[in-house]
């Protein structure tokens, strides 16, 4: 009696594999597990750290100004990873390589978007620095009213930042390692400032792996590969809305959000984003 064999079956053995991967199980402990400190452990946990953090506040000028820079300019923020995104597309022009940074970039932008439907879907918790409980000191150049709408977790900046780490690190692991000291560097002054806790920071980097993780294997797609062949057949138009993408997710689509604000203010005669 012969044996029918499956040549799908190769494939969706991977794929299970792939699904029950240590790397997915590792990422989603990391987003479940910053979840449930920020929801069930801050104050035994957290709040410690924020007030040992806390202590050095205002009393280095240089200090204070360095992280305001950190978490207030574009420049330091966003634009040194959308940089080397750029970077490694003009490396070379492997198709291959191109198709993974734009997916990649999409990913970044996506699990951005995600947080913020998050941010604004769970109940708040307030940020170290409107948290009565801590006693918070601000540091120079950080306003009382900052960012108080908004609950914190996960971390926006972070869910972008860190998933461009991961993409710049799947082409060039030197510049990708470098990329991530400078993303922890930034969302460590974010934490010094007040505007989140670190549970907030790694629940986003779980957020953005896990993100990135679900588009495995769409670089290889038809679809990406008509998308980086318009490079080729049509530049102009390529570059133009690369460079305004690119602008876009480096600024955490600042613009678009406050357009869309001010729309949704005035059809629906009150602002949506404002809980206060």
């Amino acid at each position: 009696m012969s044996t029918v064999i499956d040549p799908h079956a190769g494939f969706a053995h991977h794929r299970i594999r792939a699904f029950v991967s240590p790397s997915l199980i590792a990422t989603a402990v990391l987003l479940t597990g910053s979840a449930l400190i920020a929801e069930h452990r801050q104050q035994e946990w957290e709040f410690p750290v924020i007030r040992a953090v806390n202590a050095y506040a205002h009393h280095s000028m240089l200090l204070d100004r360095t992280m305001h820079a950190l978490t207030a300019r574009d420049l330091l923020q966003g634009v040194p990873f959308l940089a080397l995104i750029w970077f490694l597309w003009f490396t070379g022009e492997d198709t291959s390589t191109r198709a993974r940074l734009l997916v990649g970039t999409f990913a970044a932008s996506f699990a951005g978007v995600i947080s913020r439907i998050v941010q604004l879907g769970l109940p708040t918790h307030l940020r170290p620095l409107h948290e009565a409980q801590l006693g918070f000191v601000l540091p120079f150049g950080v306003e009382p009213d900052a960012l108080n709408h908004f609950n914190s977790f996960p971390s926006d900046h972070g869910a972008v930042f860190f998933t461009l780490c991961a993409v710049i690190w799947q082409i060039r692991p030197g510049l990708g390692i470098a990329a991530f000291v400078w993303a922890t560097l930034i969302d460590l002054a974010r934490v010094y400032e007040g505007y989140h806790f670190p549970s907030d920071i790694t629940g986003s980097i779980g957020l953005g792996l896990l993100v990135l993780w679900g588009l495995n294997g769409v670089h290889t797609s038809p679809l990406v590969s008509r998308a980086v062949a318009l490079e080729q057949s049509r530049r102009p138009w390529f570059y133009m809305l690369a460079f305004v993408f690119t602008y876009q997710v480096a600024t955490l689509f600042d613009d678009v959000r406050e357009i869309g604000r001010g729309l949704a203010a005035v059809l629906l005669h009150h602002d949506v984003f404002n809980v206060s």
